[in-house]
């Protein structure tokens, strides 16, 4: 009698699982952020109303703003295609690697904000993007350890 008929196949583990969900809501709600805020964005600087409104009298923020929104959209878009491959764990990087840019921009900023009077709220995106950026490093570190490679392995799980 063959055993592989008598055994069930073995589920993915629920920790993958779970990182493939959370890199697809990752990936979808970067999506709607990334793409709301375009919209907002460039009807700001077409109409000079909004949040945006001050990009009509120099047209060029808007220039490096909708870039950078619209990268973030490719990026999102890669995350929920990407948390379908066997080896999603790049993936994670990259959702990891995507805090970065907006990190570093409220740091690099905050004598801006300051000047404008909107200093009081970028410490909820400090806070929001170092705690998870600081959760998905935790966790990669944890998995690979500092010689491990992003190559799939039998001895970790993917």
């Amino acid at each position: 009698m063959n055993a592989s008929l008598l055994t069930s196949p073995q589920p993915a583990p629920t920790i993958v699982t779970f990182r493939r969900w959370l890199l697809r809501i990752h990936g979808t709600v970067l999506t709607l952020v990334a793409l709301g805020s375009a919209v907002a964005a460039t009807i700001g600087w077409m109409t000079g109303a909004g949040l945006f409104g001050f990009m009509q009298q120099n047209p060029m923020v808007w220039v490096g703003l909708i870039q950078a929104y619209l990268l973030m959209t490719i990026i999102a878009v890669l995350l929920v295609l990407g948390s379908g491959q066997a080896n999603a764990r790049k993936w994670n990087v990259v959702g990891a690697l995507a805090h970065c840019p907006p990190l570093i921009a409220a740091l690099s900023s905050l004598g801006v904000f300051r000047s404008i009077g909107t200093l009081g709220i970028v410490p909820v995106a400090i806070t929001f993007h170092v705690v998870w950026l600081w959760r998905r490093s935790q966790h990669f570190i944890r998995i690979h350890g500092p010689n491990k490679s992003l190559q799939p392995s039998s001895q970790i799980a993917t």
